[in-house]
């Protein structure tokens, strides 16, 4: 939690809080988004005098019906508040049995997000610099390889994503027989400074694997030099993880289904995998994602942030990258999607992007990209 109680816009009201839903066209091949399209939502808050603050809703791809309706309560409950009395009830919310995590808690965390933002950019810093933090950026992993693909298209996909200097390369399994995903992993290129994930995508694929079909699977994947192995199972199942990890030579990840510190809590626990995956447009924000990355390096797990969403999305958990304590990995989304030509952003020299955008106030965006996105 930073403090605004010495800062000259402090008292600075908000005036307003939308929730904006959209649809966006996606290139190339992607399986699970009817026609290439995929569902985004977006929160903004405006200030009195006019500055807004911006963040992007992950739980908006999956469902949208509702959402108006937290967010109609959210408006009531800040409208005419001063950015410091604001920023205060967001991070100490409590409703009771509605807060601690699920899609309310996802919400509020957005609109933390947003507000870190906002404050930001009226101080005219990075929002990493509000938490007075000076970390680098961590190891970068392309989250690409969809289920669809064939051993040929993983091949050639890797190859371009050692080219770009990514540190890491994630495919999808579990749509195809096993058979088909076996020859798709072996297809990605061996490259010592290249870590090899696999995502089995249980907490979204019906049906998911069970224990047995995941423990089957662990001796080719560790042939294979497997980083780790991602979402094997289901994530409601929190003692099989356990029983997983002992058994993998490899590490098994898992996280981005929960939300809230409470769930993440009983998960580092119980679940016991060696990475813990969290995202701060899903798991309730910067603040609740900073106390999971410190409850997991605690108990000696590997932090990894989780991304799958617009460029907003991806430089909100850049900065949370630069906050939080001990990431191992933070994810980059292969997915082309038309509304981040706004943002007029390429796929080659990631790393350098980053860096340039993390010189931009708040988390990077600028103010008419935001008003695009408003209208989009």
């Amino acid at each position: 939690m930073i403090n605004l109680s010495l800062k000259d816009f402090s008292e600075l009201k908000i005036k307003k809080i939308s929730l904006i839903l959209s649809n966006t066209k996606i290139s190339g091949k992607m399986h699970g988004q009817k026609s290439n399209i995929k569902p985004l939502g977006f929160v903004t808050i405006e200030l009195e005098n006019g500055r807004k603050g911006i963040s992007e809703l992950y739980v908006a791809t999956y469902i949208s019906f509702g959402l108006d309706s937290i967010f109609e309560y959210l408006n009531l409950l800040l409208n005419d508040k001063s950015l410091k009395d604001a920023y205060e009830i967001v991070i100490n919310l409590s409703v009771p049995f509605v807060s601690r995590n699920g899609i309310f808690r996802s919400c509020l965390g957005c609109l933390e997000n947003a507000i870190l933002d906002a404050i930001a950019r009226l101080e005219e810093v990075p929002l990493y610099k509000l938490f007075q933090k000076n970390n680098k950026i961590p190891k970068i992993y392309a989250s690409g390889g969809t289920v669809v693909y064939t051993p040929k298209e993983i091949e050639e996909e890797s190859s371009f994503i050692k080219d770009q200097g990514f540190d890491g390369y994630k495919i999808r399994v579990g749509m195809q027989t096993w058979e088909n995903d076996k020859k798709r992993i072996s297809s990605i290129i061996n490259d010592n400074n290249l870590k090899k994930m696999v995502d089995s995508i249980c907490g979204t694929r019906t049906p998911p694997w069970s224990l047995n079909d995941a423990l089957e699977k662990l001796d080719f994947l560790s042939d294979n030099n497997v980083y780790w192995l991602e979402e094997p199972l289901h994530p409601d199942n929190l003692s099989e993880h356990s029983l997983l990890q002992k058994n993998a030579k490899f590490h098994i990840a898992a996280g981005e289904a929960y939300s809230g510190t409470g769930e993440f809590k009983n998960f580092i626990e119980i679940g016991n995998t060696d990475v813990v995956q969290f995202d701060a447009c899903h798991s309730g924000g910067i603040s609740s994602c900073i106390e999971i990355s410190d409850l997991a390096s605690s108990s000696g797990k590997k932090n990894a942030i989780h991304v799958w969403g617009s460029l907003v999305a991806q430089l909100t958990n850049l900065h949370l990258s630069l906050i939080a304590n001990d990431i191992d990995f933070l994810e980059y989304p292969l997915i082309d999607l038309e509304i981040n030509n706004i943002f007029h952003f390429s796929q080659e020299n990631i790393r350098k992007q980053f860096e340039k955008l993390l010189e931009n106030p708040g988390i990077g965006i600028s103010d008419e990209s935001i008003e695009k996105i408003e209208e989009n």
